[in-house]
């Protein structure tokens, strides 16, 4: 049985392999997106218990998707958790 299901949403293939793979050997359920457009299409599809949720990607980033979430209050209440592999996030 499945501990939850996880959205990851990042334009870089290796991390969301990556993020998959940790994430399927704890017990839980994921799907992945590989842009916050594909992201947003995902989680008006199926219901998901935590998005994680890259900062910075092409077309809608992080933010405008972070922004989306909030404005939509089916899935305002879903936990997310933003990423980035880039030093130059902390200046955001």
């Amino acid at each position: 049985m499945s501990k939850g299901a996880i959205l990851v949403v990042d334009d870089e293939s290796e991390i969301r392999e990556g993020l998959e793979l940790l994430l399927n050997t704890e017990g839980y359920s994921t799907s992945s997106a590989e842009s916050g457009e594909a992201g947003l299409t995902m989680l008006e599809e199926k219901p998901f218990d935590l998005v994680l949720l890259d900062m910075i990607m092409p077309g809608l980033d992080g933010f405008q998707v972070l922004a989306k979430f909030k404005a939509d209050s089916a899935l305002r209440e879903i936990p997310i958790i933003m990423l980035s592999a880039l030093d130059e996030a902390e200046k955001l």
